[in-house]
Order: C-alpha cells, then structure tokens, then sequence
C-alpha cells in the first residue's frame, strides 16, 4: 500500500505538469484539454483509494464530493437523451467546475502528498 501512495503521488504530479504545459503550448485551446489530462488520472486515483484501507481525510472527502457530479454530469451529458429542462442543472454543474476544478486538482495532489508524508 505504501508503495502505491508513493507511485500515485508521483503520477498525480506528472499529469498536473502534463496538463499545465499542454495548456501553455497550446494556449486556450488546450485549456480544456488539462481538465481530462489532469482529472481522469485523479478520478481512477480517488476510487483506488477509497477501496484502500488508508486515512481518509476531510480534505479527501470534500474533494470527492465537489468532483464525483462533476463527471457524473458529463457522462450524463454524453450519454442521455433527456429533456431539455432537466439538462440545465447539469450544464450549470459542468460549468461551475471549469472554475474550480483546477484549484480541486492542486489541491487533490497536496493531499496526495500529505498522505505519503504520513505513511513515512
């Protein structure tokens, strides 16, 4: 288990610089791209560790309950035909979260960090 927090923390920093250079070599068009760069490795990462007898912290868990809609909007946006009304609500979750997925993403590699720390 030790080992796969170190390797973790280690993959969650190399797709946050992947996702930060793409998003600097290809200007906004390659904004978007650094939320799937960055949030699927962090999505696959959150259910490990859930399943992991670990130390959940509340940092951890407001993390997973401000993101888990925010993909569950966009594969309900991808996958659904429903009614035009009842799409708003996760259209306007997706959007509020072009703002603070970013600073979700930092934040999930800090925590990431501070459980390695704490397993030394």
């Amino acid at each position: 288990m030790k080992n796969f927090i170190k390797y973790d923390l280690y993959v969650q920093l190399f797709f946050l610089i992947t996702g930060c250079l793409v998003t600097i070599i290809k200007g906004w068009d390659g904004w978007i791209l650094f939320y799937f760069i960055v949030g699927i490795p962090q999505l696959i990462s959150f259910f490990v560790k859930i399943f992991l007898k670990i130390k959940i912290s509340p940092l951890f868990l407001i993390y997973g309950i401000v993101i888990l809609p925010v993909w569950i909007s966009m594969v309900i946006l991808k996958t659904l035909e429903i009614d035009h009304q009842l799409i708003d609500i996760p259209v306007c979750i997706v959007v509020m979260a072009f703002f603070y997925s970013p600073f979700m993403a930092l934040l999930y590699v800090f925590e990431s960090h501070n459980l390695y720390n704490s397993l030394k």
